[in-house]
């Protein structure tokens, strides 16, 4: 599932009269959802009425309990995960691709280690077949990897069950001696998987109310021009984002001092202005990825993150956040940063444990390099 464009504001539309003297402009936060909701708080008690328990999920971005709940927020909440696992499906991709690069420079691959096949396969499933063709892939004769394999394809045909993929330790697929120990290759079709199964399942029943605790805050901007310095690019974004912030901050004053008691508490208790301009942030963070602007996306993420909850998911930090910041600090070379970010979600999602083993392994490669480059 794609999500293209930056959902920032567009600023204020200017209005006048026929005589050419200026009127109140109109915020285009005015349109939105969360606009119409404290204007008219008893509009939000009907639209979540039917599922009250899926909307609370959806709005602390548990879309594991949204699912639970059914209905229209087990529909919202099968297109978030399939978005997220999307990112964190490519993120895996080139952390594979990295780890295999770090294996080669160092010389010949551990003896009788199947990494050379892992990272074809990771490779292969990503759809970087070119880069694949250097690493061996196909028919594994292991018959835990054939089995797993199968597994798969059948989730991905649409059959089986695609909780089994969330057990602890699945993630996990080959345990191979190394060096006295025991060397983890993580399942390098796992995360790919579970988003081809979630953009199913959201497809099959889209959400009625699609905008209720979405990024939605008025007319879209696309992206500023890209530079060719990351830096000079990361600042743009930044920029749009300040502009995005001075007209939610006059949104936001003007609809405390008009809006009823009811509507104050809407505002206030949920935290709308901060939740919605974090999903906005993290619609716009994907698109950049998208597009190939990852110090953009950095900066986009970085300005989304909840600093009073800075490792945890909840109304202004989704799941999605965590996995574009991750994505976004491999490919600007902060791999120590990607593991941080990726830990967050390990904690309480094993489907992830098996990325965060890889980056690891990565993030000791990239050190061991590292101190012997300083010895010379």
């Amino acid at each position: 599932m794609r999500f293209g464009g930056l959902a920032l504001l567009a600023g204020l539309v200017a209005c006048g009269t026929e005589d050419s003297e200026p009127t109140r402009s109109v915020s285009p936060i005015e349109a939105t959802w969360m606009a119409k909701i404290v204007k008219d708080p008893g509009s939000f008690t009907t639209r979540v009425s039917a599922s009250r328990e899926g909307w609370i999920a959806v709005h602390r971005n548990d879309w594991s309990a949204a699912v639970a709940a059914g209905g229209d927020p087990a529909s919202r909440a099968h297109g978030e995960l399939a978005r997220y696992y999307r990112v964190l499906a490519e993120l895996d991709g080139e952390v594979w691709a990295r780890l295999g690069e770090r294996w080669r420079a160092r010389g010949p691959l551990p003896a009788g280690s199947q990494i050379d096949w892992f990272v074809g396969t990771a490779l292969n499933d990503a759809g970087r077949e070119e880069e694949a063709k250097a690493w061996r892939s196909g028919d594994n004769p292991d018959a835990t990897i054939t089995a797993r394999k199968a597994l798969h394809d059948t989730i991905r045909g649409g059959a089986g069950d695609a909780a089994a993929l969330r057990a602890p330790g699945f993630a996990t697929l080959l345990h191979e001696p190394a060096d006295g120990g025991t060397r983890d290759l993580s399942d390098p079709w796992l995360l790919h998987t579970l988003a081809l199964d979630e953009a199913r399942r959201a497809s099959a029943a889209p959400p009625l109310d699609p905008s209720l605790f979405s990024g939605d805050l008025g007319a879209p901007l696309a992206l500023p021009e890209p530079d060719t310095d990351p830096v000079a690019d990361a600042d743009a974004c930044r920029e749009r984002v300040r502009a995005m912030d001075a007209e939610l901050d006059a949104w936001r004053v003007g609809a405390t001092a008009a809006a009823s008691p009811d509507g104050l508490a809407l505002l206030h208790d949920l935290r709308l202005v901060d939740a919605t301009r974090a999903r906005a942030l993290v619609d716009a963070a994907v698109g950049a990825l998208d597009a190939g602007r990852p110090a953009c996306a950095l900066a986009l993420g970085q300005l989304a993150l909840d600093h009073e909850s800075p490792r945890e998911v909840g109304p202004a930090n989704s799941p999605t956040l965590f996995a574009v910041v991750a994505s976004a600090d491999l490919r600007v070379g902060r791999t120590r940063e990607a593991l941080d970010a990726i830990d967050v979600l390990a904690h309480d999602a094993p489907e992830v444990e098996g990325l965060a083993e890889t980056l690891g392994t990565l993030v000791v490669l990239e050190g061991l390099d590292r101190r012997g480059d300083s010895r010379e």
